[in-house]
């Protein structure tokens, strides 16, 4: 088990792995109202504590690599002009000798697949579209997000370095604190993106977990953001029934 990260997801990673990735799986199906403590996000803290080089060793060595894992997301998406989310659920597979799944089961069905430089899409009729590294917006999707999701769930942080300015708050040792408040600590790692491009679209994610990871946050250039949770993550070797789903049939 991944102790102190899961992922990814995602590369999205899974990401998804996962502003790149899920913005092209935008979910129709609006629940709940908004509470206050939903829509305030306030991560100054965490962004105005670089991580030192020191830090991010001791996140990494506490880390299980782990050359492939599968799971289940549920996301939801805070539009601006919206009063309620938008909510969409699915699984996600991951092998680091392959690539990334990044399929979408609710409100509707769609599949994102990341490999060899390609972004593949499924939409909900099969049809499958291919995109190139060359082509517009695909070496951001292909390169960059499996990157973060790879360096997730191999417990290699300061590949992180290649493409995000770090932050990181640990969770406090204090051994005065409340129980219930030890057993809610998460670290927080905060992902600022070098390129000026890709900080354009997506300026900040925050990761937070505790043996494992629990969410993905993506914060978009308009004031958007969407919180990825994952659940049911499962490190065991893929079938290859699962290996299969890396390669769909194009008719």
């Amino acid at each position: 088990m991944i102790r102190s990260l899961l992922f990814t997801i995602l590369s999205c990673s899974l990401l998804v792995s996962c502003l790149f990735i899920t913005t092209l799986l935008t979910p129709s199906h609006a629940e709940g109202a908004v509470s206050p403590n939903e829509v305030t996000f306030d991560y100054q803290k965490l962004f105005a504590k670089p991580a030192t080089d020191a830090e991010l060793l001791a996140l990494s060595q506490s880390l299980s690599p782990s050359p492939q894992a599968k799971g289940e997301f549920t996301q939801s998406r805070y539009l601006k002009v919206l009063k309620k989310p938008l909510i969409s659920s699915g699984e996600f597979l991951f092998a680091n000798n392959i690539g990334v799944i990044w399929q979408q089961s609710k409100p509707f069905s769609s599949t994102l697949i990341l490999k060899d430089k390609k972004l593949i899409q499924i939409d909900s009729n099969g049809k499958i579209n291919v995109n190139h590294a060359q082509q517009a917006g695909a070496n951001m999707m292909s390169d960059i997000m499996p990157t973060l999701l790879n360096a997730l769930l191999s417990g290699d942080i300061n590949a992180l370095k290649q493409h995000f300015e770090l932050s990181l708050l640990m969770p406090s040792t204090d051994k005065q604190s409340a129980p219930s408040q030890q057993a809610s600590a998460q670290w927080q790692l905060g992902l600022k993106p070098l390129d000026a491009m890709v900080q354009k679209a997506m300026p900040q994610l925050v990761l937070s977990g505790k043996q494992q990871i629990h969410s993905l946050v993506l914060f978009s250039g308009n004031g958007d953001r969407s919180q990825i949770t994952f659940t049911a993550v499962d490190e065991s070797p893929l079938s290859s029934s699962d290996i299969a789903r890396f390669s769909p049939e194009v008719n």
